[in-house]
């Protein structure tokens, strides 16, 4: 019974269908087959439901608003620009805190170190080495901030191109 109540519903809801459909009684039950199962064979007749109660008009309606598939995909590019610049944003937070630990141990130098370094004195070692510790990562943060930069303006772009698809 359940066979043939999903037999039926599948069949109804085929609207394209134009196969013919024959039933027949096997054993007690109903067989649902393209080709005439035995003597029995009953022919099924289906009539498919109008294929649209819109009309012409709400139709056109429809397909304008076809373009909101394309503003949800906006949507998730935004999403993922949004990811890619928070990401980008902990690693630049992440290479001040660098910076910052590399210059608070430069503080800690010894005269030793210093020597070492080819300074004539602590602060000149500490004023050298700070020099160079913040050139790099000036330059590192600055790369990371341009993505930023860059990754905003696809962001606005993304935004702009979804607002004029509706």
């Amino acid at each position: 019974m359940f066979r043939f109540a999903l037999f039926t519903l599948a069949l109804f809801a085929s609207t394209y269908s134009q196969a013919t459909i024959y039933k027949c009684m096997i054993d007690g039950v109903a067989t649902f087959t393209e080709k005439p199962c035995g003597k029995d064979a009953e022919i099924v007749k289906i009539t498919p439901s109008p294929v649209s109660n819109l009309t012409p008009a709400t139709e056109q309606e429809q397909k304008q608003q076809k373009p909101t598939d394309l503003s949800v995909e906006g949507y998730l590019k935004i999403q993922k620009a949004d990811r890619e610049i928070e990401r980008l944003q902990l690693e630049i937070k992440e290479l001040q805190k660098q910076q910052n630990e590399r210059i608070n141990r430069l503080n800690n130098m010894t005269q030793d170190a210093a020597n070492r370094l080819g300074a004539k004195s602590i602060d000149d070692a500490i004023s050298k080495q700070s020099k160079r510790i913040n050139t790099y990562y000036k330059s590192q943060i600055a790369i990371l901030e341009k993505q930023v930069a860059q990754l905003e303006e696809h962001k606005k772009l993304l935004k702009e191109q979804s607002t004029q698809s509706n």
